[in-house]
């Protein structure tokens, strides 16, 4: 049974994707660029209307105007079993999600879907796997946030985590890491701007509607939010770590930390890559860039790299002079006053005796790459065994720092990992958790000694590679 749902200044029926056909009777007074601003109620509630099709109305409830008479004579007519009857399908479509999706905890292979596997790292076995589907890890129930974490004991009263750590239990806390669902699955599915033209399209157009229903079914897979997942560190001591690859290189920032091998880290305590305009009384001549290079390496012992053999023979002459006249600048001389690209970095780790400073200079235009690792080729010569002999590559190219793990096809052994924490507010007073850092396919967080692993199956490029020969398949047939 179907009720009447009297006019509205906007009014159009919506087939969900599972409906074999698409027909999109549409009216729109407003100009279709205001689209996310006066359909706001897009995103919340369906209304069931009758229609020649059957479809579903969906209304701007935001607006609201008078009804004629013969409106309110309509409605204060109606029986109170359509009242009746209208109530109980309304409160199935404000049924909360988590209740819907709890008809079924089984995999649908066919809908897309996470998989998540935990293991210790360089261990072949998986010590447990866990699905992501529908914006919840089946078998439990549906929360805008999945926690990972250590598993609570028997006499702990708090709330189990819905993914548990098996390993290093000492360094990982109850609550480690959440896992963000509100831009999800769910989120995927809204009815955006580029949703509603694209089905008013198949009203307007008779070539369109000529279509089978599988390519406008791909078409909208294509044109529909891709979900998106987000993954926040809860301000722990140990912190949580994404995997660099060797063949994906990560843009380097300020006050980024990096742990190589098993407990050596180095964070950014100055960076600069593009040039940066400034006014001409700020302008310091270039020739003093060696004093304040001087000085780095004097008072902080600064190793520096990347300079050609005249500029490290000038250098070294500053370096004499200041020991040997024992020179003081009236001035301070900071690197960050010079127009020249520059990283510095230092080592911070229990594994090392001292404090290490490294800088790496560079030149705008040009690409220069230095190597860290245990080799004597190295720039960064580090002697610890957890460290591979090329451990890492850190590049500047396109006037921007990058780093990567290993050098040419090889990886490293233990491999090179990036903190979600930030490292000025990772020692700070009050628990600040990490900004929410995008889950993408194939990566791999480390957690003390625990791997987690996230594989996206049924969407991605794998999926495209399929609809590519569904779309072939349906023109040529």
């Amino acid at each position: 049974m179907s009720y009447q749902l009297y006019p509205k200044p906007f009014q159009f029926y919506y087939y969900l994707p599972y409906l074999r056909q698409v027909a999109v009777p549409m009216i729109p007074p407003y100009n279709p660029n205001n689209y996310p601003q006066q359909l706001s109620s897009f995103y919340h509630q369906l209304i069931i209307g009758n229609s020649s099709d059957n479809c579903i109305v969906i209304e701007d409830d935001n607006i609201q105007h008078p009804l004629n008479q013969n409106q309110q004579s309509i409605i204060q007519t109606q029986t109170n079993r359509d009242q009746i009857a209208q109530q109980d399908q309304l409160m199935i479509l404000e049924q909360p999600l988590q209740k819907q999706m709890k008809q079924s905890d089984k995999l649908n292979e066919n809908e897309p879907h996470i998989r998540i596997s935990v293991f210790k790292q360089h261990s072949s076995q998986i010590d447990a796997e866990y699905i992501l589907q529908y914006d919840r890890i089946l078998g439990n129930q549906y929360k805008q946030e999945i926690t990972i974490g250590r598993k609570k004991l028997q006499d702990d009263s708090s709330e189990n985590c819905d993914i548990y750590l098996p390993h290093g239990d000492k360094n990982v806390e109850k609550l480690h890491c959440k896992l963000s669902t509100e831009k999800g699955f769910s989120y995927s599915n809204l009815l955006t701007k580029s949703v509603l033209l694209f089905f008013s399209l198949f009203k307007s157009n008779k070539h369109a509607r000529k279509l089978p229903f599988s390519i406008k079914q791909h078409i909208y897979s294509f044109i529909k939010e891709k979900p998106q997942f987000y993954l926040t560190d809860n301000a722990t001591k140990t912190g949580t770590f994404l995997k660099i690859k060797k063949d994906n290189l990560k843009l380097m920032q300020l006050h980024n930390t990096y742990l190589i091998g098993a407990d050596t880290y180095f964070h950014i305590m100055e960076i600069k890559s593009k040039p940066i305009k400034i006014k001409q009384k700020r302008t310091k001549d270039l020739n003093q860039f060696y004093n304040a290079l001087a000085k780095e390496h004097i008072r902080k012992g600064a190793k520096i790299h990347g300079l050609s053999l005249e500029e490290s023979e000038q250098l070294n002459t500053l370096i004499n002079e200041f020991r040997t006249n024992n020179l003081r600048q009236r001035a301070p001389h900071k690197l960050s006053q010079y127009d020249r690209p520059y990283l510095k970095f230092a080592f911070n780790s229990p594994s090392i005796n001292q404090i290490q400073t490294h800088i790496f200079i560079a030149k705008y235009d040009e690409e220069y790459v230095f190597k860290i690792g245990r080799s004597q080729e190295c720039d960064v010569i580090i002697n610890i065994n957890t460290v591979s002999r090329r451990q890492a590559q850190i590049i500047y190219k396109n006037n921007e720092w990058f780093i990567h793990d290993g050098e040419g096809i090889r990886e490293s052994a233990n491999g090179t990992w990036q903190s979600l924490q930030n490292y000025s507010t990772r020692n700070h007073e009050k628990k600040i958790q990490s900004k929410p850092r995008l889950i993408e396919d194939q990566m791999e967080i480390k957690i003390s000694e625990n791997i987690v692993k996230f594989d996206f199956v049924n969407f991605g490029v794998t999926k495209k590679r399929k609809l590519n020969q569904a779309l072939i398949q349906d023109l040529l047939w």
